[in-house]
Formats: structure tokens, sequence, C-alpha cells
């Protein structure tokens, strides 16, 4: 099905965290609807090469490139077991920018996002990818965020 014909444009912010695992089987068991495009954006992490040599430089980009080509594959497979059309996009920059930025220009209808549970301090600290996109983005935004099971608890 092309893009065109969607009825619905479903972003998801995806990482190679068990996080975007979980947040895109929630999306498919209790969102996807017949007809859904699926745009899947990838934002890698970003390195500061300042000091490190061009043998250095290289080889973090080669294994960069290795793991963005792995983690398009792993969703490139699941949409097509699940029947469901989509794509996969990336960029460089701050992800929660370019993930907004990306599902505006791509007509998305709703962004979801996995999230870490990083802790008030951690967060304030180091900022929030599923902060941002819930504060700049225009359309609906859902954050699955997922509990591990506690174990010790009966």
């Amino acid at each position: 099905m092309a893009r065109a014909d969607a009825s619905r444009v479903v972003a998801l912010a995806i990482d190679e965290s068990e996080h975007s695992d979980n947040a895109f089987h929630w999306y498919c068991d209790h969102i996807h609807k017949h007809g859904d495009y699926l745009l899947l954006i990838h934002i890698p992490e970003s390195y500061d090469f300042t000091m490190a040599s061009p043998a250095v430089v290289e080889q973090l980009l080669k294994e960069l490139e290795e793991r963005v080509d792995n983690l398009e594959k792993k969703y490139r497979d699941r949409l097509l077991n699940k029947r469901i059309s989509g794509k996969f996009r990336t960029a460089c920059g701050k992800p929660g920018e370019k993930i907004v930025s990306i599902a505006r220009e791509e007509g998305a209808t709703l962004i979801i996002t996995g999230t870490r549970g990083l802790g008030k301090f951690r967060r304030t600290i180091m900022g929030s990818v599923s902060d941002y996109i819930v504060h700049h983005a225009s359309v609906p935004v859902l954050v699955c965020r997922w509990k591990q099971k506690d174990d010790t608890k009966s």
C-alpha cells in the first residue's frame, strides 16, 4: 500500500533499546489499524570527534552505519511479518527535534515513543527525548512506559 492511500501516518521513534521493541509491539497489539502507514524514525547517537584520529573516526562511523543498517533490517522484517506498510527514516541531530521535524514533514497524525524511565534528577540533567516530543509536537504523542516485572514480589 502506498503512503498516499494510508488512512493514518503513525510515527514511531526507535533505537536499539528494549523500550523501542516494547513500543513497537504495543502499537501492533493495541493501536494498529488496517491501512496505517508506520513511519519508523531513528536518530543515531552523535559523537564528539574533535580529539579522535582519522582512523578512529572512520572506524566509529563504520560501526554506526552497520548498527543503523541492522536496525533498519530488523524493523523492515517486522513490518513485512506484520503486513504493515511503512518506511524507515534516519537523520543526524538532536533526537527530539529531529523526530518532531520528520513526523511533521511526513504528515504524521500520531507520534509514539518509548521511554527509558529516567529519574527526575537524571531527566533534569540529561533531558528527555520523550519530554521534548510531548512539548513540541503538533500532533498527539503516546509515550509507552514499560515497567519490568518485579520477580521479588509474589
